[in-house]
């Protein structure tokens, strides 16, 4: 089922009231993907360096998790999915395999923006995910997942099975149920938080996987994350720990306190927590969250064309805007964001409607935003493929 279709908002809406946060489910719920389509985003992950490829796990049924699978992972000499499979089977001929990548979307953006469209139709029927969700792609055959039972009690997770054929098995927390529950291509396997899980999947399984975090621990992860970024760019933060007598000098009043670069470490980390700057970079960080329907990290910026007057263009992805103070504002689109000012570019962002081309000379005269200061704003926009030029027709 795509999801351009006019019923796939309305498919979304039933699922979410029969099962979301309710029991584990399997349903027919094809996401429009090929094997094929994936394929190519998870050979690009296991090629790439090391430093790159961090997310990419692969097991063998019999030895479990390899920590250098080297040459039994795709490679130039496998074209497609089919001969990948073939090659592996031969080779590992008495044992089933598993090969696994995580966060790997954003190496294609046409397959990224296809999850994206996919998943935005359940967050607009179940609200939209405050954190990062993470994405994995995994292609097996006979093979039960590594981690068996894998622990992930606090987070809503659903799979798709693109081909093939799989199982699952589900422990609930806090009850005595046992769920297994099993799905061939096109299916959707679902479970809400609070289940470990054991997958097997059986044969020429492709799958899809959404783990959407779902309990607020997660957010401290998220926001420690943010201010240890932030103090390692502070200088109060350098230098080393140092080492100090014991028990410490008292102070004047008797009292021992703690050692000092702990506690200095303690009051920036407050100091960062409680600035107006975290403030705004959280509230930015959710507008590029929303643009990206969860997904991070996003795929990259495309690189810089020159932009004509003379040419045409139109709106290829919705522009979300939250104010940033007096005459400021910021976009965001596919992940990224855009700092504007002043109330000519939303004049600007008020005619990109989509499916509607637009000179950029037309645009600027509706706008009242002269043509040198609209193309640098309409080459960041096509840069985060907010905009696509166009020929006459609106064709890209």
């Amino acid at each position: 089922m795509n999801a351009t279709e006019p019923d796939f908002s309305a498919r979304w809406k039933r699922f979410a009231e029969a099962h979301w946060g309710r029991e584990p489910a399997a349903v027919p719920f094809s996401p429009g993907l090929a094997p094929e389509q994936v394929y190519g985003v998870v050979a690009a992950s296991c090629a790439s360096p090391a430093e790159d490829a961090a997310g990419v796990r692969f097991a063998t049924a019999t030895q479990g998790r390899l920590r250098a699978p080297g040459a039994l992972l795709p490679g130039h000499h496998d074209p497609g999915p089919d001969a990948y499979r073939d090659r592996l089977n031969r080779q590992l001929s008495d044992s089933g395999w598993l090969l696994s990548v995580r966060q790997p979307l954003w190496r294609d953006f046409g397959v990224w923006a296809r999850v994206r469209e996919l998943v935005c139709g359940l967050w607009r029927a179940v609200g939209w995910p405050a954190l990062p969700v993470t994405a994995e792609l995994a292609l097996g055959e006979h093979c039960t997942g590594p981690d068996a039972p894998a622990p992930r009690p606090g987070s809503v997770t659903l799979t798709w099975v693109l081909s093939g054929a799989m199982t699952v098995r589900l422990w609930p927390e806090h009850t005595g149920t046992e769920y297994q529950l099993a799905a061939g291509t096109g299916d959707l396997l679902y479970w809400p938080a609070g289940c470990r899980h054991l997958d097997h999947y059986l044969d020429g399984c492709t799958t899809l996987r959404i783990v959407v975090p779902a309990r607020r621990a997660a957010v401290l992860t998220h926001v420690r994350g943010l201010l240890a970024d932030r103090m390692q760019e502070d200088p109060a933060y350098a230098g080393a720990p140092g080492v100090l007598p014991f028990p410490p000098p008292a102070g004047p009043d008797g009292e021992i306190g703690a050692a000092e670069p702990v506690a200095g470490a303690a009051r920036l980390f407050a100091g960062l927590a409680a600035c107006p700057q975290t403030a705004r970079d959280l509230r930015v960080a959710w507008a590029a969250r929303r643009s990206a329907a969860g997904l991070e990290p996003a795929p990259p910026p495309r690189p810089a064309v020159p932009l004509d007057p003379g040419l045409r263009i139109r709106a290829s992805a919705q522009l979300f805007r939250i104010p940033d103070g007096p005459g400021r504002a910021v976009w965001a689109a596919n992940g990224h964001t855009l700092a504007v000012e002043g109330a000519a570019p939303d004049r600007v962002r008020d005619r990109l409607l989509p499916g509607r081309a637009l000179g950029i000379r037309e645009l600027g005269r509706s706008s009242r935003m002269p043509v040198k200061t609209l193309i640098p704003l309409l080459s960041d926009l096509h840069r985060i493929r907010a905009i696509e030029l166009t020929n006459g027709d609106g064709a890209p």
